[in-house]
């Protein structure tokens, strides 16, 4: 995997070439850090040839995106590809970090957008979410009692993937809501830098685990 830098106005585009699993993820990470150790908090992923990205991969590209509006930034992802894309919309609806199909509609995007607004809509997004994902782990506890082992067993398996997406939301809307601010000083900057290095870390550890 190779990564390439460049600006469009103020939004810092990443380039990508090459696939992104959760081994090699750390590099892009890395580049991502940087880029908010700098202040450059909007952030556009453009995804140049990958075919898909790993449930690990966008899980922790979506907490890397709640730390980035912390600072008054955002992430967006961009992909050509159809199969990409799908994958970062199955993973959860409406999709965890916005993925669109240009560089250009990105750039659009932070240019429309209204940080204020888009945050109310996408808590309520994520509570609704989590509502209907509850439900539905409801509805898998009740079946699992009614199904044979192998049946159980494959439920068992749904279930518990349904409960870390749960895990992920609660995490997002807890830090949505908390009080959205870009720290005055240098020293709280760097604090919210390192805390989004923690949190990747804890969070690949339990996805290792």
């Amino acid at each position: 995997m190779k990564l390439a830098l460049r600006q469009e106005d103020t939004v810092s585009v990443l380039e990508v070439s090459g696939n992104v699993d959760a081994k090699n993820f750390a590099i892009l990470k890395a580049g991502i850090t940087k880029l908010l150790r700098d202040g450059k908090n909007r952030i556009v992923l453009s995804f140049l040839d990958a075919s898909e990205l790993e449930s690990e991969v966008i899980r922790d590209l979506a907490i890397i995106d709640v730390y980035a509006r912390e600072l008054s930034g955002k992430i967006i992802l961009v992909s050509a590809n159809p199969d990409l894309k799908e994958s970062v919309r199955l993973f959860a609806k409406p999709p965890v970090v916005p993925i669109l199909g240009s560089i250009e509609q990105a750039v659009d995007y932070f240019k429309k957008s209204q940080p204020g607004v888009e945050e109310e809509e996408e808590i309520t997004a994520l509570k609704q979410q989590l509502q209907e994902k509850d439900q539905m782990i409801q509805s898998l506890e009740s079946r699992i009692q009614l199904q044979g082992p192998k049946e159980a067993a494959d439920l068992r398996a749904k279930n518990a993937e349904l409960m870390g997406k749960v895990r992920l939301l609660e995490e997002q809307v807890v830090l949505l809501t908390k009080e959205k601010r870009r720290p005055m000083d240098e020293e709280g900057f760097l604090e919210k830098i390192l805390s989004l290095e923690d949190a990747v870390k804890k969070l690949s550890a339990t996805g290792k685990a």
